[in-house]
């Protein structure tokens, strides 16, 4: 993982982030890929308490996506 690069699930509020790739199985990157989260996709993390699930905002809708599967989307700050 390059310096600039974190796990979703280490994100803080507020910041804004392009997803760089997935650090899953095939199953993983068809539910992502079904949900409209992609390689180059841009997400802003609204909630990240360090428990429980990671809320984003994406293309204008809300998604609350489970610890464990944002511990594997592996992201870069661009805000």
């Amino acid at each position: 993982m390059a310096e600039k690069e974190r796990e979703l699930a280490s994100t803080s509020p507020g910041n804004i982030v392009v997803v760089k790739k997935f650090c899953g199985g095939i199953g993983l990157k068809t539910r992502l890929n079904e949900i409209g989260i992609n390689c180059g996709t841009e997400l802003k993390v609204i909630r990240n308490d360090g428990w429980g699930p990671v809320l984003i905002a994406l293309s204008g809708s809300r998604l609350a996506l489970g610890r464990q599967m944002t511990g594997k989307i592996i992201v870069e700050k661009i805000s």
